[in-house]
């Protein structure tokens, strides 16, 4: 259930090039990558995993909520990540030139399914 839905989101992102479900520990769930081969995607995810963890601690230490979205815009890529819950989280990585306001809808519409698959 979970490829299909990452599929899904990579596919109509446009400019999508590979996402991962992972939990807050690094590992990931499971991935859909692209042909896309100019980054190590894995390692891409797991070194945001590290970066989301802190923005999560900062949130939960000034108390201003469930962090639900982070973006980050680097000179090649735009990579757009959802909280899913307390341990999971979607990491979708994009081409700088990608639709970044298409990939947030998909990631947001998708993420009650990838919950519940969770569950």
């Amino acid at each position: 259930m979970f490829s299909d839905i990452l599929q899904g989101i990579v596919e109509q992102s446009g400019g999508g090039i590979g996402i991962s479900l992972m939990g807050y520990d690094g590992i990931a769930i499971e991935q859909h990558l692209s042909d896309y081969d100019e980054v190590d995607l894995q390692l891409l995810a797991v070194e945001y995993a590290n970066v989301l963890k802190e923005v999560k601690r900062a949130v939960e230490v000034l108390n201003t909520g469930f962090m639900e979205e982070v973006t980050v815009k680097t000179g090649r890529f735009l990579v757009v990540v959802r909280a899913l819950n307390d341990e999971y989280f979607v990491v979708l990585t994009l081409t700088r030139d990608g639709n970044i306001g298409k990939a947030r809808y998909l990631l947001m519409r998708e993420a009650p399914k990838l919950r519940e698959a969770l569950a």
